[in-house]
């Protein structure tokens, strides 16, 4: 059973959506009990503001907000876990973390050449909510599930990694006794090899209705060994998603090559990382 006592919420506001150039903004970390434990405002790692038209985070708010860079995160980060956790394993939880979130802080943790414990895992509450409210009406943004299972509360500010991350918790609360599905959900860091070993239903592009079990593919390492043996060339994989396991949604295509191209990115060494960052 996993130590409910070392879950900690979060969220992150960030200057895009690519996985590989876009850098954390803010970041909010709440734990079991709903305490914030980081709030921090972030200068990207390359310096870049964007987005600001969605979260409000400008150059002057930065400033404003004592913002470190970072680098100077990562290891703040680290820092925070160790103190409050000791090397016990943690469980950071998010909402479409699997497909953002854990990505993102990942790659922004191997651009500053910082190694993220292997005993970090992520869970994702996106996922869990679809199968447990599989009749949610419009959408499944955060939003959207906060209003059904909480009620609605105009005062909410979304797309800000401290209210969004407070919404979460909130939204947590009402399936925290679902044990075995948060256990369903739940997988290690992208660049361990752990991951290898994760069930498909943890990859973001998985669907239940397509057959993998039946071609054979039953874990992540599975699928990563035919993106292997294409070379890693994405038109290659395309094909055999297409051609071998009848995959026709662009949308299932898409999600499952860019899930297993940034395995392979943040598994690789060869990588540019940041010395120093100017402000």
């Amino acid at each position: 059973m996993q130590n409910k006592s070392n879950y900690i919420f979060f969220d992150l506001e960030t200057n895009g959506l690519d996985y590989y150039t876009t850098g954390i903004m803010q970041i909010t970390m709440l734990d079991i009990n709903g305490i914030v434990i980081l709030n921090q405002y972030v200068y990207p790692f390359d310096n870049r503001i964007d987005a600001s038209h969605i979260h409000g985070i400008t150059a002057e708010k930065l400033s404003n907000n004592n913002a470190i860079t970072t680098l100077e995160l990562c290891e703040l980060i680290k820092k925070i876990i160790r103190e409050k956790f000791n090397r016990e394993t943690v469980y950071f939880i998010g909402y479409n973390s699997f497909g953002y979130d854990q990505i993102i802080l990942e790659n922004n943790f191997k651009i500053s050449n910082i190694k993220i414990p292997n005993n970090w895992l992520f869970i994702d509450i996106y996922p869990i909510i679809k199968e447990l409210y599989q009749n949610m009406k419009p959408n499944y943004k955060l939003c959207t599930v906060f209003e059904n299972l909480c009620g609605k509360d105009d005062s909410v500010n979304f797309h800000c990694a401290l209210a969004d991350t407070q919404c979460l918790y909130k939204v947590y609360k009402k399936i925290e006794n679902n044990e075995s599905i948060l256990k369903k959900y739940t997988r290690p860091t992208l660049q361990s090899s752990e991951i290898m070993e994760s069930p498909l239903n943890t990859m973001q592009g998985y669907n239940k209705s397509i057959n993998f079990e039946g071609k054979n593919i039953n874990s992540i390492g599975d699928m990563y060994n035919i993106y292997k043996v294409c070379n890693f060339n994405d038109d290659c994989f395309e094909l055999y998603l297409r051609n071998k396991l009848n995959i026709y949604s662009n949308f299932y295509v898409n999600n499952i090559k860019k899930q297993l191209n940034i395995i392979h990115h943040l598994q690789n060494e060869n990588i540019q990382t940041i010395k120093r960052q100017k402000i």
